[in-house]
C-alpha cells in the first residue's frame, strides 16, 4: 500500500517536472515568439480599427475584412460582405454615430492554429478625449481571423450589446 503511494507520488512528480520543463522550452523557442509576433499583428489591427472608428472612418476600419466577410452587427443585422460593411458603418457614422467614440480592447486571444485565431473584443462607449462613459457596459464582439499571405484578415463577426439580464431570465437565489 505504502509502496503504491510513494509510487503514484514519484509518477506524479515527474509528469509535473515535464510539464514544466515544457513550458520552460516553449517559452523561449521559436514557436513562442511566433506567437508573440502574430498577437501583437492582432493587437496593432485592432488599434487601428479603434482609431479609425474615433475618426469616422468606415472604409479605413473595415478595410482588414475579407472581402466576402460575414458580420452581425448590435441590432442582429447579419451584413454580408466588406462593401455592405464598409456602406452601413458609413451611413451610421454620418448619422447616429456622428458623436460615437469608442474603446476597444482585446479581452481573449485564441489561436486555433497558426493561421486562424478567434478574438473576443469589448467596446466601450466614451466621450470625445476618450474618457469612459459611466454606467454605459459597451459591446462584446467575436472575430474569426486568419493569416493569409502574411496579414490577418477578419472573416466573420459578432457584435452584442451588453444589457442587464431580464428578471425573468434570473435563476431564484442568485
Amino acid at each position: 500500500m505504502r509502496r503504491t503511494a510513494i509510487t503514484k507520488w514519484v509518477l506524479f512528480a515527474t509528469a509535473s517536472m515535464v510539464v514544466g520543463l515544457n513550458s520552460t522550452i516553449l517559452v523561449g523557442s521559436p514557436q513562442a515568439k511566433d506567437q508573440a509576433k502574430e498577437e501583437n499583428a492582432i493587437l496593432e489591427l485592432n488599434a487601428a480599427v479603434e482609431a479609425a472608428w474615433n475618426r469616422h472612418d468606415a472604409a479605413t476600419m473595415d478595410k482588414d475584412f475579407v472581402e466576402d466577410c460575414d458580420f452581425v452587427n448590435v441590432f442582429g443585422e447579419w451584413i454580408r460582405g466588406r462593401d455592405n460593411l464598409v456602406k452601413i458603418h458609413s451611413a451610421l457614422f454620418t448619422g447616429p454615430l456622428r458623436e460615437n467614440y469608442k474603446r476597444i480592447n482585446i479581452e481573449k486571444l485564441r489561436f486555433v492554429r497558426p493561421d486562424v485565431a478567434v478574438v473576443h473584443v469589448r467596446g466601450r462607449n466614451t466621450d470625445r478625449e476618450g474618457k469612459l462613459i459611466e454606467g454605459n457596459k459597451g459591446s462584446i464582439g467575436v472575430l474569426v481571423m486568419v493569416k493569409e499571405q502574411g496579414k490577418w484578415w477578419i472573416v466573420a463577426g459578432q457584435n452584442t450589446e451588453v444589457r442587464p439580464l431580464p428578471e425573468s431570465f434570473k435563476r431564484s437565489g442568485r
